[in-house]
């Protein structure tokens, strides 16, 4: 049975990031099946890989892998990316062997089931692995699958509807189709991450009907720039961003998830063993103000959030608390299991992008950490409208030159043996005092925004036309039969 769902399944959704094939109708019903059943598909570890759209070789493969060089990789053909989307990507200096992020975009057509309307998309996606290069590898190549599997479950009068006044309207339902996505994929990647798989933050971009859909779970970020303006689209789930979820999960379950070993307790300083006995301040998780109590033995264990900012860690072990898998993660020297306080539900937003008066100069900017550890979202956004800003050459090489100028800032060079940024002062002049760049993996994608849109406006017309003609073949076949 779980055989013919994957076959039906992998007909539907197709075998390729680029281009998806859709099924004949007689298929659709086995697809159904499995939608319902709320089955989770077997996946496969396959080998190490780059994003299909670079187009490397494994010699290149190798030599991208260099730590000391920290080559900045590009896609040697820009078409083979949506609107040639500009991505620039280059590996750490040395915390894993392999560059653990993954990204994927993929265009294709929604076939839907009330009629023979042909619905595009595209999505963009990007993962940032941990502990492991396979969770984000295996969701970059099913993700995408997932996300389309949900969407054609979804009715085309409600999908292609924007009425205010329906009781569900359709970009609930995508909304929610992502969701469910994201929860399967962190299902289907859980064997893979309790064999040492590890984890992977996800973020991604949905075009559809005329809407962007931004969804992240973990802390890559995507951003909006809007002529001299920019706005996050995601935020960075973190123990500190999310302390009051993980605090109050901690607090209500305290006994079975904690083992004795954590406190969901919040103190304003780390209590001591000679503190015992003394008034200290404290807060619950539900508490938005401080109180005192008296300080006990239970109150010196460990708290569930220690740390701030970067530093901020769950159980003392990990700084991300959304993305998928994880599964086999335990508390450092105590064996408590980690999942049940992460999160694979992303955080989703959604505009009409016929709101906007869009240029070609309109993007958002989608990348991990690796990025944002080092560069402000204002600074992002400035570097793109300065390489954005000439006429020439081409937008499709000056988007790929802005994905390279956001992965060059982050990385600044090698001095001696530490990676170092520029100076924000001109006549700065000791290189020891230069800001400390990024030596975590780093990948960005610079995705314009006017081209679906003209994409988008042609298929309405199109779309209206066929309507229009279908309805005078029926007037003109039903008057002939009078």
């Amino acid at each position: 049975m779980l055989s013919r769902f994957k076959s039906a399944l992998m007909s539907t959704v197709g075998v390729s990031e680029l281009g998806l094939q859709y099924p004949h109708d007689s298929e659709s019903d086995a697809v159904t099946d499995y939608i319902n059943s709320n089955l989770v598909l077997e996946v496969e570890c396959k080998p190490y890989s780059r994003p299909s759209f670079l187009g490397l070789t494994n010699d290149e493969i190798q030599v991208s892998a260099d730590h000391r060089v920290r080559p900045i990789m590009v896609p040697r053909d820009l078409s083979r990316l949506p609107w040639c989307a500009g991505y620039a990507e280059c590996i750490n200096a040395g915390k894993s062997t392999w560059n653990e992020d993954q990204a994927t975009a993929t265009r294709g057509d929604l076939k839907l089931s009330d009629s023979n309307t042909s619905l595009p998309y595209v999505i963009f996606s990007m993962f940032d692995g941990h502990a492991g290069y396979q969770v984000a590898l295996t969701s970059r190549l099913y993700l995408h699958r997932v996300i389309i599997e949900r969407l054609l479950a979804i009715p085309e009068n409600i999908l292609l509807s924007e009425e205010e006044d329906d009781l569900v309207k359709g970009r609930e339902l995508v909304i929610g189709a992502i969701e469910l996505a994201y929860r399967q994929m962190d299902q289907m990647v859980e064997i893979q991450a309790q064999n040492g798989g590890g984890g992977c933050t996800a973020i991604s971009i949905l075009f559809l009907n005329g809407r962007l859909y931004a969804a992240g779970a973990g802390d890559s970020r995507a951003i909006l720039v809007l002529g001299d303006s920019e706005r996050a689209l995601t935020r960075d789930h973190t123990p500190d961003s999310e302390s009051n979820r993980i605090r109050a999960l901690g607090y209500l379950k305290g006994n079975d998830l904690l083992k004795g070993h954590f406190t969901s307790l919040e103190f304003r300083k780390r209590p001591l063993q000679k503190d015992l006995g003394s008034m200290i301040l404290y807060r619950e998780p539900y508490m938005t103000g401080w109180s005192y109590k008296v300080l006990t033995q239970r109150d010196l264990r460990f708290p569930l959030i220690s740390g701030n900012g970067k530093r901020c860690r769950l159980m003392r072990t990990i700084g991300v608390t959304r993305g998928f898998g994880d599964h086999g993660l335990k508390a450092v020297n105590t064996g408590v299991n980690i999942k049940p306080f992460l999160s694979s539900q992303p955080e989703i937003q959604s505009f009409q992008l016929e709101d906007y008066n869009l240029s070609e100069r309109d993007c958002v900017i989608m990348a991990t950490d690796g990025l944002w550890d080092v560069v402000t979202d204002n600074d992002a956004a400035n570097i793109l409208r300065k390489t954005l800003a000439p006429d020439t050459p081409s937008l499709e090489y000056r988007l790929t030159m802005g994905a390279q100028e956001l992965v060059q800032a982050a990385r600044g060079k090698l001095i001696g043996r530490m990676w170092r940024g520029k100076s924000e002062n001109p006549d700065e002049t000791d290189e020891t005092l230069l800001p400390i760049a990024s030596v975590d993996d780093i990948s960005v994608m610079v995705i314009p925004l006017y081209p679906y849109l003209c994409e988008h406006r042609q298929w309405l017309k199109s779309t209206q036309q066929e309507r229009r003609y279908s309805i005078d073949s029926s007037q003109m076949q039903t008057n002939s039969n009078i």
